[in-house]
C-alpha cells in the first residue's frame, strides 16, 4: 500500500474514533439532589453542579446561592464566570478540519514534487 493511502486511513480512523468518543454519554453523579453547602437545601443537580461534580468538585451550591456569589463578584470576574459556560468549546472541530486537509496537502506536496 501506498504510504499517502495509509496515512489518510489512519486520519479517518482518528476522526471517526473523536466523533465516536464525543457522542458517548458523559459521567453524571448518581444522585439526582445534593445538599447545599450555603444554605442546606435540597436541590437538584443541574449542569453547572455536573460539571462541578466532573472536576471533582465536593461543595456544591443551589442556584439561589450561586447568584448570590455571582453578585458578589467584581464586573471582571462575574463576566469571566459567565462567558466560561458558553465559551466551553474546544475547538475540536477546526482542530478535526485541519487533521483532514493534512492527507491532500500530503497528496499535493508529493504530485508537483
Amino acid at each position: 500500500m501506498a504510504p499517502e493511502l495509509i496515512f489518510g486511513m489512519t486520519i479517518a480512523a482518528v476522526a471517526v474514533l473523536a466523533v465516536v468518543i464525543k457522542l458517548l454519554p458523559k459521567r453524571r453523579p448518581a444522585e439526582k439532589f445534593f445538599k447545599c453547602s450555603r444554605c442546606n437545601a435540597l436541590s437538584r443537580h443541574n449542569d453547572r453542579t455536573i460539571e462541578a461534580w466532573r472536576n471533582n468538585k465536593t461543595k456544591f451550591f443551589c442556584q439561589a446561592c450561586h447568584a448570590k456569589w455571582l453578585q458578589s463578584r467584581p464586573p471582571q470576574e462575574r463576566e469571566q464566570f459567565s462567558l466560561r459556560g458558553s465559551a466551553s468549546g474546544s475547538g475540536c472541530l477546526g482542530a478535526l478540519v485541519l487533521w483532514s486537509l493534512l492527507p491532500l496537502g500530503s497528496l499535493l506536496v508529493w504530485a508537483y514534487a
